[in-house]
Parts: C-alpha cells; sequence; structure tokens
C-alpha cells in the first residue's frame, strides 16, 4: 500500500531541494567550471606570476559564479511570468464560467416569464431575452429561436387561439397587433433590432422561422430579417418601413394592403404572395421572384424591379407599374385567373 506524503511534507522536500541547489551553484559549480591552477600547472610558471594566475583563476570563478545566478535570476523571472499568467489565465476561466452561470439563470428566468398568464411579465421576459442576446452572443441564436417559437404558439395561421381575430375579418376591422398581441409584435420587433438575422446560417431551417403565423397589422420598422421564412404567414395590412427582407422566404404569404416603404426585398421569394392593393414605395424588389404573385391593385410606381420574376403574375388596370418596366414582355397576365394554389383569392 503506497504511503501518502502530506502536502506540507512535499514543500519541505522542494524547499530543501531548491536551496541546496543555490549553494551547489554558487559554491560548486564555478569551481567545476573553472578549476583551481594545480601544482603541474604552475611548476614552470616564475614565483612572481605564481599569485597572479591563481588570482585570475579565482576572479574567472567569480564571473562564473555571477553569470550563473544571473541566469537562476532570469529563469525565476521567467517562472514568476509563467506563474502569473497562469493565474490571469485561471481567473480569466473562473470569470468566464461565472458569466456563464449568470447568462444560464438570467436565460432561464426569462424563458419562465413568457409562460406566465400576465402580459407585463411575458413583455418583460421577451425584453430580458434581448439584454441576454446583446450581452451573449453566443447564445443570440437559441434565443432567436425561442422568440420564433412563441410567435408561432402565440399567433398562428389560421387563427385558433382566443384573442385573435378572425380569418375572415376585414382587415379594416382588424385592430393592429400591438392592440390585440402585444407580446407577439414587441417579440416581432426584438428580432427585427437585435441583430439576429447576422448569424451564421449554412442551411435551410437555419433562418428565422415565422412561417404560417398571424402578423396582420403587424409593424416592422427598420427591421432586419433578411432570410427570415414568413412562407404561408397573413400579414395583411402590415407596415413595413425601411425594414430589410432580402433573401426572405415569403412564398404564398399574404401582404394584401401592405405599406411597404423604403424596404429592402432583393431576391426575396414572392410566388403566389398576394400584393393586392399593398403599396410598395421605394422599395427594392431585384431579382425577387414574384411567379404567380396577385398584384392586383398593387403601387408598384417608385418601385425597383430589375431582375425581378414576375412571370405569371396577375395585375389589373389599377395596377401600377414603374416608367421602365415592360410587365407584358414580364409575363404579367393582366385580369388573369388567379393560380389554383392561390391562398388568398
Amino acid at each position: 500500500m503506497a504511503v501518502r506524503v502530506p502536502k506540507w511534507a512535499r514543500w519541505v522536500l522542494a524547499v530543501t531541494l531548491a536551496a541546496a541547489f543555490v549553494l551547489w551553484l554558487i559554491l560548486v559549480a564555478p569551481r567545476l567550471l573553472v578549476p583551481a591552477a594545480s601544482q603541474a600547472d604552475l611548476r614552470d610558471v616564475p614565483d612572481a606570476a605564481k599569485w597572479q594566475a591563481r588570482d585570475s583563476r579565482i576572479k574567472l570563478q567569480n564571473d562564473a559564479r555571477t553569470t550563473l545566478l544571473q541566469g537562476l535570476g532570469g529563469l525565476a523571472v521567467l517562472a514568476a511570468a509563467f506563474y502569473t499568467y497562469q493565474q490571469v489565465q485561471t481567473g480569466r476561466r473562473q470569470l468566464h464560467l461565472a458569466q456563464q452561470g449568470q447568462v444560464t439563470e438570467r436565460f432561464t428566468r426569462a424563458v419562465d416569464q413568457l409562460g406566465s398568464d400576465h402580459l407585463d411579465v411575458r413583455l418583460g421576459g421577451i425584453y430580458a431575452l434581448e439584454r441576454i442576446a446583446r450581452d451573449s452572443p453566443d447564445d443570440r441564436a437559441t434565443i432567436g429561436e425561442v422568440l420564433t417559437a412563441y410567435i408561432r404558439g402565440h399567433a398562428p395561421w389560421p387563427p385558433r387561439l382566443e384573442g385573435q381575430p378572425p380569418a375572415d375579418a376585414a382587415i379594416e376591422a382588424v385592430p393592429e397587433l400591438q392592440v390585440w398581441a402585444p407580446d407577439v409584435q414587441a417579440s416581432l420587433t426584438v428580432l427585427g433590432r437585435g441583430g439576429f438575422a447576422k448569424q451564421p446560417r449554412g442551411k435551410l431551417g437555419d433562418q428565422l422561422d415565422m412561417h404560417a403565423v398571424d402578423l396582420r397589422k403587424a409593424h416592422l420598422l427598420y427591421a432586419n430579417l433578411q432570410n427570415a421564412a414568413f412562407g404561408r404567414a397573413n400579414l395583411a395590412g402590415a407596415t413595413l418601413f425601411n425594414a430589410d427582407l432580402a433573401g426572405a422566404a415569403c412564398s404564398d404569404a399574404n401582404l394584401a394592403g401592405a405599406q411597404i416603404l423604403g424596404s429592402n426585398l432583393t431576391a426575396a421569394q414572392l410566388a403566389y404572395a398576394n400584393l393586392e392593393k399593398a403599396f410598395i414605395h421605394g422599395s427594392i424588389l431585384s431579382a425577387a421572384n414574384l411567379v404567380g404573385a396577385n398584384l392586383s391593385g398593387a403601387r408598384l410606381a417608385t418601385a425597383e424591379l430589375k431582375g425581378a420574376n414576375v412571370r405569371d403574375a396577375v395585375a389589373d388596370g389599377d395596377t401600377a407599374w414603374p416608367d421602365d418596366f415592360d410587365w407584358v414582355a414580364a409575363g404579367v397576365k393582366l385580369n388573369g385567373a388567379l393560380p389554383d394554389r392561390f391562398k388568398w383569392r
């Protein structure tokens, strides 16, 4: 059975060995490096020069001793620097772990608040998640998933929850989203201004997922929702002001009567989307996919449609086009029948 040596005994042994090494370095090592002159070495040396030879050897030994001590001091400085570095790194790791523990605690508390029956508590949880995302960028993607799941769960389309406006309600009769679902509007606002769309996204499904949600009369002001998924979502009567939805997936989405002002929808997927009577002013739809979209009554006179695909889109006499856009050559159907797959007829 191995005998366990006490920690204090190990320290005493280490200090003793270190002291012995220093004494050896001072007393013995210089004599090994510069041996004293022997009688044989001094046999042919004149008597007058023997003392000078002995003195020179002693001086060389002292020089060697000084050099060894300086080297030992340098090693001590390096050892102290390494120890300090290790302590700093350990302190950083401990601080990081403490911060991560605090973030985890705050995240858990905020998620618990989202399940409250009280609106003010839920709003507090939403804005707490926004603060955590700002303080801990590594958790931003997870928080984005939590908020999009919250929106999908609290504002599904078609509507099936108490408090949602009826599916067949005229858009004029639907209150603002911030009135009938202020927590959903708050979540949407946080997602739009929190940098969530800038997270690395390498595959389909990594984007902010808000498909099949009820966002009638929502406000997207200066929102950055690039590449977000709004497929089959209802954004009828929504206001998009200086919003960035470049590359957004909005196929089959309902944007009837939406106010799309100064927004960026470059390369957005709007196939079979409903843009009936939408006011699209000063917005960019370059390279957007509008195949089969309903553009009846849409006001596109100041929109940028360079490279947009409007093949089989449906328009009528009230549709306003940019002066430099040949909608006939682009394949738009004037007063045509809406496609069978169209969801908002």
